[in-house]
């Protein structure tokens, strides 16, 4: 990372324009004054609202004079004459107040590009100089303020469900928390590690949360400033390097097919009922792939004939699944049963149903021992866990794959029912499938 300063070499004068008339003479009375605006090889020239008579523009040479003299006219004052007015009697203090706002105005106009490390477009510089002529307010755009636009447009675009907008305020809490007068100037790539250092120290993140964390928030900022933002451009070049982020140690928690049809006839007892509809939404979800938000989601009228078809939550992609016996036979178990907003299946909030998940896989037995390594900074952690301490709802959807590459479904099939969009992705679950298959074929060891 470069601490070179970021640096846009530009040039902001005034000048009397010279224009001839009529006799071919050079005008001098009532002249426009010019702004000249250079910068990358690029030269724009404004008129910067005022006329004055040349001869009362410090440093200019009058005609008949420069006809007999080798001198010629100076423009490093670029003001009026003090004490003169122009021809509708503005005086030169006011003119020269103006011209001295429209300088410093565009000279802050390029600094606010240097911060984004970028070279404003001509458009740009014009856009700048109708604001500054027109004196009209800079829109002043908080960091935070910015983040809330964000969030209510994005979310609006991409129809994000209850769980995303949730997400997105607890990292906005975060944000609040490491430094609540952030703005975009100061969020560059020095601030972005004294953030990341803020999430290992002060929130005990692991290093995956804080760099799904950090992909949140460069999400953010890639959209301020596609907007206009003065966004740092550090700050968005910026590569997080944490151990373990990598995904080779990322833990696949599934059931398998023997414990997924245990759980499908489980009795569960009356006394817990609530059990029984997390149960059936949870296997549901196991035989169909579909995530928590689009279980929640599912309408009645989503179910067609032999088959469901919605549009996903988290991608907005519109995804067929074919149904099987187990998560038909569910669709027809609540078939009368009357739920708000038409749903097709009881589903009661993400943090209950992870709350409820636990206690049914223990009601199940699921309790073999589950290991899982981390990193936070660079300590290396080791947790062994029950099967059922580790149940949530998306180990649904990796039940749903790891079973289905099992028994030797393709990738690209099962990719046409859960919406993924790369087979990268899958790696890791045929790393799950490997160790299934080494851990069967051994039982004839036992023979």
């Amino acid at each position: 990372m470069s601490n070179q300063v970021f640096e846009i070499k530009r040039n902001v004068y005034f000048f009397m324009e010279q224009r001839k008339g009529a006799d071919g003479e050079i005008i001098e009375t009532n002249v426009p004054i010019r702004m000249s605006v250079s910068f990358g090889k690029k030269r724009i020239i404004f008129f910067a609202g005022s006329r004055i008579d040349a001869i009362k523009w410090e440093g200019y040479i009058p005609t008949k004079i420069r006809k007999t003299t080798d001198k010629k006219p100076s423009e490093l004052k670029q003001r009026v004459k003090n004490n003169t007015t122009h021809a509708k009697g503005q005086t030169a203090k006011d003119i020269n107040d103006k011209l001295s706002k429209l300088e410093s105005g565009m000279h802050t106009f390029f600094k606010t590009w240097e911060v984004r490390e970028a070279y404003p477009e001509p458009s740009d510089v014009k856009a700048e100089f109708s604001r500054l002529i027109n004196n009209r307010a800079v829109k002043v755009d908080t960091f935070f303020g910015a983040f809330d636009d964000f969030v209510k447009t994005v979310g609006r675009e991409n129809d994000w469900g209850l769980e995303t907008f949730t997400k997105f305020t607890s990292l906005k809490n975060h944000l609040l928390g490491f430094d609540k007068a952030l703005t975009f100037e100061k969020f560059n790539a020095n601030r972005m590690l004294d953030y990341i250092n803020f999430l290992k120290v002060k929130q005990g993140n692991r290093n995956t949360t804080i760099a799904k964390n950090i992909d949140f928030v460069k999400w953010f900022l890639k959209w301020a400033a596609k907007n206009e933002h003065p966004v740092s451009k550090s700050a968005l070049d910026y590569k997080l390097k944490l151990k373990g982020t990598d995904g080779s140690l990322k833990k696949v928690v599934f059931l398998t097919i023997e414990e997924l049809k245990h759980l499908n006839a489980l009795n569960i007892p009356d006394t817990k009922g609530y059990l029984q509809r997390v149960r059936d939404v949870f296997v549901f979800c196991c035989f169909t792939g579909l995530r928590y938000s689009d279980a929640y989601a599912l309408k009645r009228t989503d179910v067609k004939d032999g088959y469901i078809t919605f549009v996903t939550q988290k991608t907005s992609s519109l995804l067929k699944v074919e149904l099987n016996k187990y998560s038909k036979a569910i669709l027809d178990k609540y078939e009368d049963v009357p739920f708000e907003k038409n749903k097709a299946l009881p589903v009661i909030t993400n943090q209950k149903m992870n709350e409820y998940l636990k206690e049914l896989g223990e009601l199940a037995g699921f309790s073999s021992s589950e290991t899982i390594v981390y990193f936070r900074g660079n300590e290396r952690v080791e947790e062994t866990h029950p099967k059922h301490a580790l149940l949530s709802t998306h180990c649904a959807r990796k039940t749903f794959v790891t079973n289905l590459i099992y028994m030797g479904v393709s990738d690209h099939v099962i990719r046409q029912w859960t919406g993924h969009r790369d087979s990268k992705s899958f790696d890791v679950y045929h790393k799950m499938v490997d160790e299934i298959k080494e851990r069967e074929m051994s039982k004839f060891d036992n023979i």
